[in-house]
């Protein structure tokens, strides 16, 4: 966990680098996007990650229209989304770091905010669970496995919550420490 936590202090230090991430997030996003549309051709749904409310028996019926060219997509799409929620935690990781600092600098230097940075990769374990519960479900059809897919559907729910809590903390952080420098420099120039 001190390397996550010296890389988000890194990448908040730099914005090239906050910049660079934002950047290869948009282009996993849009990969992903663009491999559940060519799923959604091939079976005629999207991927199951990208279907906000999926049930079990959805996932039965799906399944029905998996061909393997399906199973490659779904592959390639899984690979890509391995990547993808790590790269968001540490980006929402660093907005918040960089909010810190901005905002409270002394609390900053004191260092122990680094023993609650972890949390902000819930929504990342959450969603590789997810990826290997699906994997499992597209690898392994027929028969659907209800256990891993009622899994894979508990992990998307909770992935969905822990990133939406994640994403508001960092932007509150960010904007705290935005408002904060605005401040400041007003104050300076004033006097």
């Amino acid at each position: 966990m001190t390397t996550l936590t010296r890389l988000a202090d890194a990448l908040s230090r730099r914005w090239w680098a906050m910049a660079l991430l934002a950047a290869i997030i948009v282009l996993m996003m849009r990969r992903l996007m663009a491999l559940s549309a060519k799923l959604k051709t091939v079976t005629g749904y999207e991927a199951f990650d990208m279907q906000p409310s999926l049930g079990i028996g959805d996932m039965a019926v799906q399944l029905k229209h998996y061909t393997p060219e399906a199973v490659r997509l779904y592959s390639a799409f899984s690979s890509t989304d391995f990547l993808f929620p790590f790269a968001s935690a540490l980006f929402w990781a660093a907005l918040l770091v960089w909010g810190l600092r901005r905002a409270r600098p002394a609390h900053y230097a004191a260092g122990g905010w680094q023993r609650y940075l972890p949390w902000l990769f819930v929504g990342c374990a959450f969603d590789w669970i997810e990826n290997v519960a699906n994997a499992w479900v597209v690898g392994r059809f027929p028969p659907l496995h209800t256990g891993v897919a009622s899994l894979a559907l508990l992990a998307k729910y909770a992935k969905v919550t822990a990133v939406s809590a994640a994403a508001v903390l960092a932007l509150a952080f960010a904007l705290w420490g935005a408002a904060t420098s605005i401040v400041r420099y007003l104050r300076r120039r004033v006097s």
